[in-house]
């Protein structure tokens, strides 16, 4: 077998092998979510240009191909330097599939075509694969089925063939990993000012340099390669373990590799450095090596689902989550990933029996799929590729209860922590032994116990869903009693199955004397052949057709009118008019005198016509009848136009014209010779010689040949009326005099002279508006002085549009639909609210109403202005304009009114303090006056018991000469009064307590302050915070 594929360019390595990544990125978003070649959930590619690549590693893949839509595989490997590869694969007892190992020019390395069911082996056998990609092939070639394929990567050469003094060693550095030259790092951190540099040299083809170099815990290793312009050095590293950590060969300078994020702190790693072998080049090199802190990044502290670590990274060893086993449960778990440091993690759990399982995945920084597995054979279950940091798979679909799945997290950008809810749901809601799913095909609620799917065979398939419903062995659809496990078939459809039926295609034969009669007894229209009736059918019967002639003398056994046939023609002689064969009917012999019965008697026919002369009106059968066949016995004459006495057919002038009959187009029409257009008329009578519908004399009139059929007159509107005698060339109806298209019968005018006629031009008058729209809007649209209105010039005129101005406001909504600057007019008074600073009228500006707590757009809400100052009670600092601040009024409201002192809620004013409110709020002055009265009268007393009966009383008492009380005295201090009462509220009890549940339990002796919250204090009660709910607290 040669395979022959196209070999890619080598002039660009870095165009390549972002080539070959775009390649890999297409075909993993393209791929069929339900193939899952190497576990990468999507197909292999079909050739090499959409090869699926796997890692330069040790592995085990699995892979499916597909008779007639999958019949090719094929995979890519980057190899290492100085490696080669051997792949095996084993296939499916029933198939054949061959393994083909190819070139990265796609030349043929090694192929296997063993027979079926055979394994199948390639390896790279000596060529030089190492620093190229090799593609391997599988190939289908009978059968379909599931391939293990088993990739070993092995050295195949030490590469040491340098000199020199590589890192400074005097000598050349290892060939390859196992003596790799030993590097010492000076630095610690990744401060470039301190990294650590060396120097080598590739001084052959040959020459492969290894280094190693211990990195301590906590550190991560990044290196840099420098070589000369001229030359294609790669670089490549590697861990402890020889597992490939990262590669540099683009082509540029620096080639750069790192560990990324790969914990590989406390050990070794290698280092190698080699040239590009498409196109060899030697010199010198130089690389820093940087170490760096791995401390607080997340790929190297991971805690994915609880685990404590990373999880798997790849389905070998896949970590597993703590699902329960036996109810409906969601279990959440959180992880991190990064599509360059951790792209894949991979988790494994066990679906409950008569479960099934959904996983949603969320997360914001990173994107990426999400894809569930069968562990058992890695098929793929379902996909989620959004890519858009929400994905979601489920098992509703394939069975996967009790089964054992891998849930894989890929990365695809950005890095970050996600979140992932894996939710088991039962496949039995109402535990009737019927899943769900079934339930529902079944048509049965699967959610109520007692509605159970029919299964009339009890093979727990249910009868919607069976195919064979009473377990015959008959699928239903062709089983006429589907419920009957004893019969399968009525063919006559009589209700009665053929094993019980004596009939079974119910024509009444019975099936046994089908049989007998050699007919179908399934088959109504075969039944057995009865020709007289007398049920016994022919094949048993010795005189089928009844007609009293065995069928073994009767020459028509089965017709009973017939039993001869004298000459064997299969007509019997009852029906046959010619019982002897010779050609003439009975009846005609005897008129014509001979034997019916005898083949040998035959009438005299001259033209061996089968009619007799006797009866033959035309005795020579040349179709021309006796009685004008001017040659009756001559059936090569008939005829003698010019009555020569010579037949037509021999005379070579049958009209005696002068013109040869070979010459002559009417050889029989001495007036016609010559039809030069073949119609059949000849030209001396044709007025149309050339047939081209143009009758000679117009031809003439127009100046065309009359006998030449290509040559005709011009005539545009093909109305017979040439171009040179039509007044309207296009038959339009406008004269070519007035018709700007002459020639075009669908235009006449152009109003605009744009070249294009009215009828086709849409803007006919040329002014930008469509004739279409012209009359909607009111204007001529063959005027282009007549144009639509558009004051928003949006295009639609004002009559159409609905917003004429383009303010965003529907002109059934505008109070202004010609003003942009303005819709709404709340107040109607001709000014939009934007310039009216009194939207609605009410004599308040918008701003004042904004400030005041009412709403500028409605003249019923207006500020409260209780003293009409024109500033509202909310912004006044005197409500009632008395002059008195309201902080300070008892009555903020009331300008007659500022002070109740006695506490009664009354104004002092309207009602004046008693003697006794004095008296309460004066106590020393009283106590004074007091004394001052009872001195007086025992003062008075005494004078008048001296003087024998004094001075009245009564001056006494009414303080006549005495001190009089001032309104000032009504200003001392008040510490024992009630407190005063809030505007509109009934004087309470008091209470004295460190909480009071509203104003009317405060302590006397205090004043209210305006302060937000409001306060009530007093030297006498201290100092009290109003509450949210209107509470009180002593501060």
């Amino acid at each position: 077998m040669n395979y022959t594929r196209k070999t890619p360019s080598s002039t660009s390595r870095q165009i390549s092998a972002s080539l070959i990544c775009s390649i890999f990125l297409i075909s993993l978003l393209s791929a069929s979510v339900h193939a899952n070649d190497a576990g990468s959930g999507t197909d292999a590619g079909s050739n090499t240009g959409s090869a699926l690549y796997l890692p330069s590693n040790n592995s085990t893949y699995y892979g499916n191909l597909t008779q007639g839509n999958d019949t090719d595989d094929y995979y890519a490997v980057n190899m290492s330097w100085g490696t080669g590869i051997a792949v095996t694969i084993s296939i499916p007892a029933n198939a054949d599939f061959d393994l083909i190992l190819l070139s990265s020019g796609g030349a043929q390395i090694d192929s296997s075509t063993n027979g079926t069911g055979q394994t199948d082996d390639v390896s790279s056998n000596g060529t030089n694969v190492g620093g190229t990609t090799v593609y391997i092939w599988v190939d289908q070639y009978l059968g379909s089925g599931q391939y293990t394929m088993q990739v070993q990567i092995f050295s195949a050469g030490n590469g040491s063939g340098g000199v020199g003094d590589d890192a400074g060693s005097g000598q050349d550095a290892g060939g390859a990993m196992s003596n790799a030259l030993p590097l010492t790092l000076s630095n610690s951190t990744s401060n470039t000012t301190n990294s650590t540099s060396f120097q080598g040299n590739l001084s052959s083809s040959n020459d492969d340099d290894w280094y190693s170099m211990y990195v301590p815990t906590g550190y991560g290793v990044y290196v840099e390669m420098y070589h000369d312009a001229g030359n294609d050095f790669d670089i490549w590293l590697y861990d402890s373990n020889g597992s490939q950590l990262d590669e540099g060969f683009t082509g540029n300078i620096p080639e750069a590799v790192g560990s990324n994020g790969t914990n590989i702190g406390a050990s070794t790693v290698y280092l190698e450095i080699k040239d590009w072998p498409v196109s060899p080049s030697y010199g010198s090199y130089n690389f820093t090596v940087d170490l760096f802190s791995i401390a607080g990044n997340p790929a190297y502290s991971q805690d994915d689902a609880l685990s404590g670590d990373d999880a798997g990274d790849d389905l070998g060893n896949a970590t597993g989550l703590p699902i329960p086993q036996t109810s409906n449960s969601t279990r959440s778990f959180s992880g991190w990933k990064s599509a360059s440091d951790d792209p894949q993690d991979w988790y494994s759990f066990t679906v409950p029996t008569d479960y099934g399982v959904e996983v949603n995945m969320t997360s914001t920084n990173v994107t990426g799929y999400l894809v569930i597995y069968w562990e058992s054979n890695l098929s793929l279950i379902d996909a989620s590729t959004n890519n858009n940091g929400a994905e979601y798979v489920t098992s509703d679909g394939p069975e996967v209860s009790g089964q054992d799945v891998l849930l894989r997290a890929w990365a695809i950008t950005g890095e970050g922590f996600y979140n992932f809810t894996v939710t088991i749901f039962s496949l039995d809601t109402d535990n009737d032994g019927w899943q769900d799913t079934t339930e529902i095909q079944c048509g049965t609620d699967p959610e109520d116990y007692n509605s159970t799917p029919s299964d009339f065979d009890g093979d727990g398939i249910c009868d919607t869903m069976d195919q064979d419903d009473d377990n015959d062995g008959t699928d239903d659809d062709d089983d006429d009693f589907p419920q009957d496990p004893s019969e399968t078939t009525d063919t006559d459809n009589d209700g009665v199955g053929n094993n019980a039926d004596d009939d079974d295609d119910g024509d009444g034969w019975d099936d046994y004397v089908e049989d007998d009669c050699n007919t179908n007894p399934l088959e109504y229209n075969s039944q057995p052949i009865d020709t007289d009736a007398d049920g016994i059918c022919n094949e048993l019967d010795d005189d089928d057709d009844g007609d009293g002639y065995l069928d073994s003398s009767d020459d028509f056994p089965l017709d009973d009118s017939e039993w001869l046939d004298t000459d064997n023609d299969g007509t019997g002689n009852n029906e046959d008019t010619n019982d002897d064969g010779d050609g003439f009917s009975d009846a005609d012999e005897i008129l014509c005198g001979s034997d019916p019965l005898s083949y040998v008697s035959v009438p005299v026919d001259t033209d061996t016509d089968g009619v007799c002369d006797v009866m033959d009106s035309d005795d020579d059968g040349d179709g021309f009848a006796d009685d004008v066949d001017e040659f009756p016995l001559n059936p090569q004459e008939w005829v003698d136009t010019d009555s020569d006495g010579q037949g037509d057919n021999s005379d070579f002038d049958d009209d005696n014209d002068g013109v040869l009959d070979e010459f002559d187009a009417f050889d029989t029409d001495p007036s016609e010779q010559y039809d030069y257009d073949g119609d059949g008329l000849g030209d001396n009578y044709d007025t149309d010689d050339d047939n081209d519908g143009w009758s000679d004399s117009d031809e003439i009139t127009c100046q065309s040949e009359p006998q030449d059929s290509a040559n005709t007159p011009d005539d545009w509107d093909s109305d017979q009326v040439c171009d040179v005698m039509d007044d309207d060339d296009d038959s339009d109806g406008y004269p070519d005099t007035v018709d700007a298209f002459q020639f075009d019968v669908n235009e006449w005018e152009d109003t605009d002279s744009d070249g294009i006629g009215n009828n086709e031009d849409t803007d006919d008058d040329g002014d930008s508006w469509g004739d279409a729209i012209e009359p909607n809007c009111g204007a001529d649209p063959l005027d282009v002085t007549s144009t639509p209105v558009d004051s928003d010039s949006d295009g639609t005129c004002d009559y159409l549009d609905t917003d004429d101005d383009n303010d965003g406001t529907m002109d059934a909504d505008d109070d202004f639909p010609d003003n942009p600057d303005e819709q709404t007019d709340t107040d109607g008074d001709g000014l939009g609210n934007n310039e009216d600073n009194d939207d609605d009228g009410d004599g308040w500006t918008d701003s004042a109403e904004s400030l005041c707590d009412t709403s500028p757009l409605s003249d019923t809400s207006v500020p409260m202005d209780t003293d009409g100052d024109e500033t509202c009670d909310k912004l006044d600092m005197d409500d009632d304009g008395d002059g008195v601040p309201d902080i300070g009024d008892k009555f903020p409201k009331d300008s007659s009114e500022w002070e109740d002192l006695n506490g009664d809620g009354l104004g002092d004013n309207g009602n004046p303090l008693s003697i006794v409110d004095k008296m309460k709020l004066n106590p020393g002055i009283t106590a004074l006056a007091l004394i001052a009265i009872l001195a007086a009268i025992g003062a008075a007393t005494y004078a008048n018991l001296t003087r024998k009966g004094g001075g009245p009383l009564s001056s006494i008492i009414t303080g006549k000469g005495g001190h009089k009380a001032s309104s000032r005295d009504n200003e001392k201090d008040n510490a024992d009064s009630a407190p005063p009462v809030p505007p509109g509220m009934d004087s309470p009890e008091q209470t004295n307590q460190d909480y009071a549940s509203s104003w009317e339990e405060l302590p006397p002796g205090g004043e209210y302050t305006d302060t937000d919250p409001m306060r009530y204090e007093g030297d006498s009660c201290g100092t009290w915070e109003q509450q949210e709910d209107e509470s009180w607290i002593r501060k």
